[in-house]
């Protein structure tokens, strides 16, 4: 039942979904349209996305490892290490993930996620 509540409320807060993300997630590609990110953020309200720094990275366990190296952020090489989609579905350590902080989410929302897990 914890499972299930935890999983609800991560993914809710997040608003990550389940989509039919491709493997071809190529450094040179640009992000499908409801793109999603291994942090949860959708990559069409991601400001490095909107800023033309990026191209979009996709799950953690469907990015080819050449890009979590071009890609260089803490989050998307821990997901791919740990071979998961989304941190805030799969990753029993979201709300207290330091990697999280400041990318893309504020210290207080990861607290406010980690009370009403508790």
């Amino acid at each position: 039942m914890e499972t299930s509540r935890r999983h609800f409320i991560a993914k809710a807060a997040v608003g990550t979904a389940t989509l039919g993300l491709s493997a071809a997630f190529a450094a040179d590609a640009p992000a499908a349209p409801g793109m999603v990110a291994a942090c949860g953020l959708s990559c069409s309200v991601c400001p490095l996305m909107k800023a033309g720094k990026c191209k979009g990275c996709g799950a953690g366990n469907q990015v080819a490892a050449d890009v979590v190296t071009k890609k260089n952020c803490p989050v998307l090489n821990c997901a791919s290490m740990k071979k998961i989609g989304f941190c805030g579905t799969e990753c029993a350590m979201f709300a207290t993930c330091g990697k999280l902080v400041g990318r893309p989410y504020a210290k207080e929302f990861l607290d406010k996620i980690a009370a009403k897990l508790a």
